[in-house]
């Protein structure tokens, strides 16, 4: 039986029901892992996370997968920043953690300010989410891509995350909203 058998209902019980997956061969290329959608039962929001992207994340302490949660109306940009990112690591074959920055050189997601993705545990889900046990032992780390404007790569280059966190609680940011207002503009 695989270590892994408990991730599709650890993610039911956190993020919603599954409602479907792209192919591995989805838009003509044959990807390394699955898109799969869920619908949280809030009926507002929606998570696009890997399957399958553990096993190409060769030298993380636990296998990954990464997932975005973003507002319903925007799915297309959640399904396009896990995609880019996962894409990223699987022909790098790299890993990501905690804290670390996934940025484009311009705009990332069209008609927003978003730029790229902080690798993160989840805002809004407890951290019995983030990682998948089996049997008590951690199996498998679950990545949150919080997307991120230039400004607020800015800030967390110059002062930490810590300052970005701060900033995002002190200005009550939505971060499942692509069309919040940019936490790292302004003064530093």
């Amino acid at each position: 039986m695989s270590r892994f058998k408990g991730f599709p209902a650890h993610v039911e019980k956190h993020v919603g029901r599954v409602r479907g997956a792209d192919s591995r061969s989805a838009g003509g290329r044959e990807r390394a892992y699955n898109l799969v959608y869920c619908d949280h039962a809030d009926g507002t929001h929606v998570t696009v996370l890997t399957s399958g992207l553990r096993e190409h994340t060769a030298g993380a302490p636990l296998p990954q997968e990464l997932l975005c949660t973003l507002r319903r109306d925007q799915e297309v940009y959640a399904k396009h920043l896990v995609g880019v990112v996962a894409e990223l690591l699987t022909e790098s074959q790299a890993r990501v953690g905690y804290g670390a920055l996934i940025m484009n050189d311009r705009i990332l997601l069209p008609d927003t300010a978003i730029a790229g993705a902080m690798a993160a545990p989840h805002p809004y889900l407890g951290d019995e989410f983030d990682v998948l046990l089996d049997e008590g032992v951690p199996v498998l780390q679950l990545i949150t891509l919080v997307p991120i404007t230039r400004a607020e790569s800015q800030l967390v280059a110059r002062f930490g995350r810590d300052a970005l966190y701060d900033r995002w609680e002190a200005q009550n940011t939505d971060l499942v909203d692509i069309y919040r207002d940019d936490a790292g503009s302004g003064q530093f």
